[in-house]
């Protein structure tokens, strides 16, 4: 068991937008009314994985209704497979966890489109400690999601899958690391006929202050139970400090990155309503299939967020009873022509 394993265990016994929108015929909606026409989601815009430098442009597009909200693309929605979602644990003075990330991020390549990640920066190697970790990575919704599985995480980075308890591996709900979460991951990817479609859209104000989010969801089949919908502010390629086991010291005092760029930040949960599994959207009464659901807000961006422009918006569908998430789904933010 290495160190930082030890210290853990120590701890606990002791914490991509193409152009490509068709502008249909769309009711005005408000919050959670359901819609008779598709609306889908825009192609996302990634931030390129390999690249360590933060993106200076993002694309724009012209496709809003009456209120601002963004118009999505009804021939790009996903009906074919469930996204797998994963939730990421980490810490700046982690020394093993930018090793890890980094295999996270190819399997996220190796499966493009397929698995999308929000990362929490909570627990023990979290924690702000001047001089070497000044910035607070938090946020708190991750404290709370942290606090409610913290029992569960037996060693950091770790990730859930899907929020979900897997049988086939051990009966885990949090996996650690690379070596237990590629498994699981892998099983949930190009699962066939998902329950539900969704698309997600954002629009980012010209004084980059508020996101226009608009989350539709089409029942894919009848759903016969309750659904909560999350919706996370996500900021990508965040520079700041990383303690990385891989580093020479010579170069880098301590194995400190101070120009390290985090990737996924979770940010804050952009629902006011709800708790850490989101607000309801479906009721236990459920929805038949072919009916849609569209959810919008104006969300006034957060006072950490670093840089507006390399905002994402991730949306996730989670049973109510069982807690598990049967969709999920992301979109860069853009600008309005």
């Amino acid at each position: 068991m290495d160190l930082q394993l030890q210290l853990q265990v120590v701890f606990k016994i002791m914490r991509r937008l193409g152009l490509s929108f068709i502008y249909i015929s769309l009711l005005i909606v408000t919050s959670c009314d359901i819609v008779d026409l598709p609306l889908e989601k825009p192609e996302i815009v990634p931030i390129d994985t390999t690249d360590t430098t933060p993106t200076t442009n993002i694309d724009t597009i012209e496709g809003v209704d009456a209120n601002g909200y963004p118009l999505i693309d009804s021939n790009g929605i996903n009906i074919l497979t469930q996204k797998v979602y994963m939730e990421e644990f980490t810490g700046h003075s982690c020394t093993g966890c930018p090793a890890q990330t980094d295999k996270l991020l190819a399997m996220q390549v190796d499966h493009e489109g397929q698995i999308i990640v929000a990362t929490f920066h909570e627990g023990l190697f979290a924690e702000v400690a001047p001089p070497d970790y000044p910035t607070d990575l938090s946020s708190e919704y991750g404290e709370q999601l942290h606090a409610l599985i913290e029992s569960k995480i037996d060693a950091y980075p770790s990730a859930m899958v899907n929020r979900k308890t897997f049988e086939a591996f051990g009966n885990k709900y949090v996996f650690q690391a690379h070596a237990q979460w590629q498994e699981p991951a892998l099983a949930e990817v190009n699962k066939s006929n998902p329950l539900v479609a969704m698309g997600v859209g954002g629009i980012l104000s010209e004084d980059h202050n508020t996101v226009k989010i608009r989350v539709s969801i089409k029942a894919e089949t009848t759903l016969n139970d309750e659904y909560k919908l999350l919706v996370l502010c996500i900021e990508d390629s965040v520079i700041s400090e990383q303690k990385d086991g891989r580093l020479n010291d010579d170069d880098y005092p301590h194995k400190i990155n101070t120009e390290y760029v985090h990737r996924h930040m979770v940010r804050a949960k952009v629902n006011t309503a709800g708790n850490v599994y989101g607000e309801t959207v479906i009721d236990a009464s459920g929805i038949a299939e072919g009916e849609w659901i569209d959810w919008t807000t104006n969300y006034s961006v957060p006072d950490n967020v670093v840089d507006a422009k390399h905002l994402y918006i991730v949306a996730a569908l989670i049973n109510a009873t069982t807690t598990e998430v049967v969709q999920a789904e992301e979109t860069h933010v853009h600008l309005a022509k």
